[in-house]
């Protein structure tokens, strides 16, 4: 598959991400450990754009460390009134 893009995970199996043959969306194949847990998501292209950003912007929140749960956020925001 040319432009495959495959990542294994330990404990659910593999991701892969691939055109379609007709090149008309991005599939996203998710392999469970059992056979019924297998998935198959289609994206627009639009789709795909949103969901990369909104993954990245997660990962970037990640390395963040003056970010503090939505929760504590709130009840900091709350004393303060």
């Amino acid at each position: 598959m040319r432009g495959a893009v495959m990542i294994m995970d330990e404990e659910t199996g593999e991701i892969l991400v691939v055109r379609n043959e007709s090149h008309a969306c991005i599939e996203v194949h998710i392999r469970g450990t059992r056979p019924d847990e297998y998935r198959l998501v289609r994206l627009a292209r639009h789709e795909a754009r949103r969901l990369a950003a909104l993954v990245l912007y997660q990962a970037e929140k990640l390395g963040d460390l003056r970010l503090v749960p939505a929760a504590e956020s709130r009840e900091d925001d709350l004393k303060s009134a």
